[in-house]
């Protein structure tokens, strides 16, 4: 399938997770917003924080060792998932108490605005543009909460990543999902707790599977996490 294509039925792959019993009361919340987050459409530019937070968050997640060593497609989609999963942190960390917060919904308008504008760069039309959107914005929605329902769960967590990141479903018990999982958890431990914070990240080098290379790259060792 054309990769311009997958973000108008992306958010099939995390349906499942919609009705996980293991969700923190604070995801349906989330799931409250959707539509009153759409208003990136209607919003002034973000920030120099929104920038600098989530510019250092898509720099992080285009790491040369996600796409050799933790088996991530180095492709649209698979950019877009590794964004995804940089940003489900810090938009959680610096939410507010009674839901997303001003400063969480300023990260992810930011988001989508990205999202908006690398769709148009590709070429995507602009009467096709608000419907993606909304698909795309609905897939970070699933992400968000698999993901953090899954958070203490090693298993579940790798499995989340293994149907969204890795995009196979049947290999759920895999040591590059595993990575993710516990990269991720890593993540979420570092986020900044709001805006101006200077964000920090795990080394993802730490985390790559053992033995597992891409073309040009040198094998990375690490010790199992049990």
């Amino acid at each position: 399938m054309a990769q311009a294509d997958k973000a108008t039925h992306i958010a099939a792959t995390a349906t499942s997770d919609f009705t996980s019993k293991r969700r923190a009361p604070i995801l349906s919340e989330a799931r409250k917003g959707f539509c009153a987050m759409l208003r990136f459409f209607f919003r002034n530019k973000a920030d120099p924080a929104v920038r600098h937070l989530y510019e250092a968050a898509v720099t992080q997640a285009r790491s040369p060792v996600f796409y050799t060593h933790y088996g991530v497609s180095d492709t649209l989609d698979g950019r877009f998932e590794m964004i995804v999963l940089h940003i489900t942190p810090f938009i959680n960390a610096i939410r507010g108490d009674s839901g997303i917060g001003v400063d969480g919904q300023a990260l992810f308008d930011h988001f989508l605005s990205d999202m908006d504008q690398n769709l148009r760069t590709i070429g995507v039309s602009d009467i096709a543009v608000p419907k993606k959107m909304k698909k795309m914005g609905a897939a970070f929605y699933g992400r968000y909460e698999a993901y953090l329902a899954a958070l203490g769960d090693r298993r579940a967590l790798a499995a989340a990543a293994a149907r969204n990141v890795l995009d196979t479903p049947d290999r759920l018990d895999s040591p590059e999902a595993f990575a993710l999982a516990d990269y991720f958890t890593a993540l979420c431990a570092m986020a900044p707790d709001h805006l101006t914070a200077t964000p920090h990240f795990p080394d993802p080098a730490a985390f790559a599977p053992i033995g597992r290379t891409g073309a040009g790259a040198d094998t990375l060792q690490r010790e199992t996490v049990q």
